[in-house]
Parts: C-alpha cells; structure tokens; sequence
C-alpha cells in the first residue's frame, strides 16, 4: 500500500493521536504491522511511543499573543501582526506553514486556520492575513487586543515533494490571500530560493488590493510581476500560456498556483502535471482526528489532508 508519509513526523507532537489509536501513517509497527514494512528514514516513532508510556506526545496548545499592530487593506481584509516569541516565529518560517486562530473571548471551535503571512524570528512578530469569508473569520476581524494561536502546523500547501531542486525557470500564479505563503518561500534563503529561479509571477490583487502587496511583497524584481485579472481572462491570455508552454519546452520548471482551487484546477490542466497549490479541504484540528479534511484514494485508504504529504 502506497504511504503518503506525514507532514508533522519527527516534528513536535509526533507520536500523535494518530499512534495512540494504531492509525500512524509513518510507523507500519504501530499500525499492526511489523519493523521489515517500515521505509522511515528518522528518529524511530515506535521506540519514542514506547519511551513516551504508550501515549501521544502532548498535542499544540493555545497561546495568548497580543496584537502589535493592525493594519487595514479595504473593509474586508485585515492584517494582524503579533507580538510571538522567536521560537514560534522561527517555526512559523516555513512553506507551508499555517495556524489555527481566533479571538480571545470566542470558543475554541471558533479556531480557524490561516496561513503564515510573515515571520519575523529576531523581532518577534507573527503577520496574518485574514479576510471575511464567514463566522470565524468574521468573529477574528473584531479582535483588537489579543488573539489565540495554535501551531504551528506545516500542510498548507500540496506538490511540495513534486518541487525542481535544480529548476529552469519557475511559474507562480497568485490571486488574493491565497497568496500568503510565497513571502515564506521568498524568506526562506537558499533552502527555497532554488525553486524559484527565473521567476514569473502572474498575481490578481482582487480583495486585497496593491497596498498590501507593495507592503509584502514590493522587494520583488519589478520585470517578474505581472499583474492580471484571472477572472476576465488573464489566466488563460496567450501571454500567460505561450510564457508557461515556452518554459515547459527548455526543460524542467517549477508551477505554483497560491489561488482557489477553481484557478489551481485551471493552471494543473494547463500545465500537464502536479503542481504545489494549496492544500484542499476543511482543515479544522489539524491533528488528523475530526476527519474534516479526510478523502479516500483510488485504493480506498483514507487519506488525512491534514497529515498526508499529497
């Protein structure tokens, strides 16, 4: 059976409750099965259940962070910037990176996940883009003093393994909020950097505006931004494609679609391959439990968009 891996093995939590109830997606032993099954390159998550008396490691908790600053970008969109401790910062730097937030005086099922904006480890900021869509982020646009976060998670993105270590050239595609984690892959020095080489960016500042984007995003080459309109056509003008096919012929190149999943659809068919896009479903623990972001594969195995390395 094919194994997806997880996203969060040998990361803080692991062992989770994944393992507690025989359901790891990493460690065959703990699934029922035995050592011979296991392709696990890291730190045994077997023998650390065992040293940890045959439970989980304790799950992320909620932390309380105030709110340094809020910065406005039209009616319906905001961002937060909390003051975090450079530990979590330095966790929130990575592509992919999300958490789970809501306002201090609503119930937890108010959480709601958000991709990470910007981290800042060494001044010790958390930036969130949050922008009205319903109740929850409704409830967290209200807050004014404090919010509370937990994280951090690393699954927001998907193709993530799928990436050119040694690229010709790479194609982003960008519409809205949705376009949160590039400033992770922008920060992230070389680690990141040599999957973005010859850059084309193709953004639709639709509900978000070019304020935020110079804010966020305005140290990037001028002649590698080009700005469209996805919903009259700018997706699928020739320039876009004839840009896309062009690179696709010279040799290997890296796609991202940071969109909805109607434009990421759009993009994949186009492209004729997997492409990292975020990640679809309704994250809502995060942990691999509720089921909320759960779909079945071609074989019937139940797949946790939360946990699974799609």
């Amino acid at each position: 059976m094919k194994n997806n891996g997880c996203i969060d093995a040998g990361r803080e939590g692991c062992p989770c409750a994944l393992a507690e109830y025989g359901k790891c997606l990493v460690c065959s032993k703990l699934r029922g099965g035995s050592c011979e099954d296991c392709n696990w390159q890291g730190s045994c998550i077997y023998t650390l259940y065992q040293q940890n008396a045959r439970k989980l490691v304790k799950a992320r908790q909620d932390k309380t962070y105030e709110i340094a600053e809020i910065k406005q970008y039209g009616e319906n969109f905001k961002v937060f910037v909390l003051k975090a401790d450079k530990g979590f910062c330095q966790k929130a730097q990575t592509a992919g990176a999300y958490v789970f937030v809501r306002a201090s005086e609503s119930e937890e099922w108010y959480g709601m996940p958000v991709s990470v904006l910007k981290a800042e480890p060494e001044k010790e900021r958390l930036h969130l883009g949050v922008s009205s869509c319903g109740p929850k982020s409704g409830s967290l646009l209200a807050a004014e003093k404090i919010l509370c976060v937990r994280g951090v998670y690393y699954n927001a993105l998907s193709g993530m393994g799928g990436l050119d270590a040694e690229p010709e050239g790479s194609l982003i595609y960008a519409k809205g909020i949705a376009m949160a984690p590039l400033r992770n892959f922008l920060d992230g020095g070389t680690r990141y950097s040599k999957w973005l080489k010859n850059m084309n960016l193709y953004v639709d500042l639709d509900k978000v505006g070019f304020d935020f984007f110079k804010d966020y995003f305005g140290d990037l080459p001028v002649d590698s931004i080009h700005v469209k309109d996805f919903a009259s056509g700018g997706l699928e003008s020739a320039e876009v494609l004839n840009n896309m096919e062009q690179m696709a012929q010279t040799g290997k190149i890296n796609i991202l679609s940071l969109t909805s999943p109607y434009y990421a659809d759009k993009v994949e068919t186009s492209a004729g391959k997997k492409i990292v896009r975020p990640t679809s479903g309704n994250m809502c623990c995060g942990e691999g439990v509720c089921g909320a972001c759960t779909y079945d594969d071609e074989t019937g195995k139940t797949i946790h968009r939360c946990k699974a390395r799609i």
